[in-house]
């Protein structure tokens, strides 16, 4: 029996290349910082939080052997102090796709380095 492992590979790699490849704009950290603000459980974060990552769309995608990808930017003090990706590998019952928005809180110096 042929194993053929190139259809769920190529599957994901298509997948994340569609839900990265749209149309960026420059307010979408701003955005999706103003959309987490909105929310009462994880207002009192950005008040307690040394800093935070920002991710505005994480891709997710699998047929059993699934992956996440996302781009963002760190914050402190309300200023952008660098750049960060976001890479996660997963095996298991799992079948399709998502994109969503994703925050890291950094509770002290110590985390954020």
């Amino acid at each position: 029996m042929k194993n053929n492992y190139h259809f769920p590979v190529v599957f994901i790699l298509v997948v994340a290349a569609l839900m990265l490849s749209s149309p960026a704009y420059a307010d979408k950290y701003t955005d999706t910082i103003n959309v987490f603000k909105k929310s009462q459980v994880v207002k009192p974060f950005f008040k307690n939080a040394y800093g935070y990552a920002v991710f505005p769309t994480v891709g997710k995608a699998g047929i059993g052997i699934g992956g996440s990808y996302g781009t963002g930017q760190v914050y402190q003090g309300g200023k952008v102090t660098g750049e960060v990706s976001l890479i996660k590998g997963s095996i298991g019952w799992q079948l399709g796709g998502q994109a969503f928005s994703q925050m890291i809180f950094f509770e002290d110096k110590r985390a954020y380095d």
